[in-house]
């Protein structure tokens, strides 16, 4: 993925799987090995400042945006991730399991 094309991702508006607005995207966090973009955080409201880390797996990119494969609920209550700037191991491992991204690898 290009620059270019992962400026536009950070640019997104982000919507839930059920089609609700859930706002702009702040930051795309690469996965370490391949630079492939991997998770967004997203802000959930003026109310709400806490970035919440979301997968990209299983979303769509549709102009200008991203429809993630998740709804707000279950979004709203992923584990924290204290920096906004990389996961570590132990946070990455948590979000991995909640999602239950690890299933969807096996299958």
């Amino acid at each position: 993925m290009s620059q270019a094309e992962i400026n536009k991702l950070q640019a997104a508006v982000a919507w839930d799987s059920k089609g609700k607005k859930l706002g702009d995207v702040n930051d795309v966090h690469l996965e370490k090995e391949s630079g492939i973009p991997a998770w967004v955080t997203v802000s959930l409201g003026l109310l709400n400042s806490r970035k919440h880390y979301v997968p990209l797996a299983n979303s769509r990119f549709e102009g200008d945006d991203l429809h993630l494969a998740w709804t707000k609920n279950m979004i709203t209550d992923a584990p924290d991730a204290v920096s906004s700037v990389e996961l570590s191991p132990e946070e990455e491992s948590a979000l991995i399991d909640y999602y239950r991204l690890r299933d969807e690898a096996a299958s």
